[in-house]
């Protein structure tokens, strides 16, 4: 920071845009405490502060979106496991776990979508809170219509096949 002023460049100013670079933005309410962030481009010592408030809950968070990450990442390498077993050796257990694979997957897919697209700040809370809901409803049919099947018909993997036979 002191290189920055020693630079003559305005440290505030510098600072606010490094983190608008760096896809942060200040906010009025967290500029209690403040942390370094660094973009991958940005050499250590053009470091831009961000302000957030209590350390300790933001890098609870920041963990929990990891381990939320990482089980996406793991259900979607299952995916590419279960799939083809599934095709090759056909079981109403497979069938069951394929279903299940395919529904939180969409679920989390969908999410993100509306995550990045209905934001209360973009279309509102009542609308954000209702894509979040449809989601979530779309989601519990999806399931207990893929269960459906695979309980009273030929279940989805042979659907498949019966489809491309077609």
């Amino acid at each position: 920071m002191t290189s920055l002023i020693a630079n003559g460049i305005n440290a505030k100013r510098h600072s606010t845009n490094m983190a608008l670079l760096c896809g942060f933005r200040r906010l009025p309410c967290l500029q209690r405490s403040v942390v370094q962030v660094t973009a991958p481009w940005l050499s250590a010592r053009a470091a831009a502060p961000l302000s957030v408030s209590r350390p300790a809950l933001s890098s609870q968070l920041a963990e929990d979106h990891v381990k939320h990450w990482n089980a996406e990442r793991l259900l979607t390498v299952g995916l590419l496991g279960v799939l083809p077993v599934a095709f090759t050796f056909p079981s109403p257990a497979l069938d069951y776990a394929v279903a299940l694979s395919v529904a939180v997957h969409s679920h989390w897919g969908m999410e993100a979508i509306f995550a990045d697209y209905a934001r209360p700040k973009r279309v509102g809370v009542f609308l954000s809170k209702a894509a979040i809901g449809a989601n979530y409803f779309m989601s519990a049919f999806l399931l207990g219509a893929l269960f459906y099947f695979n309980y009273t018909d030929v279940g989805v993997v042979e659907a498949v096949k019966m489809l491309w036979r077609a």
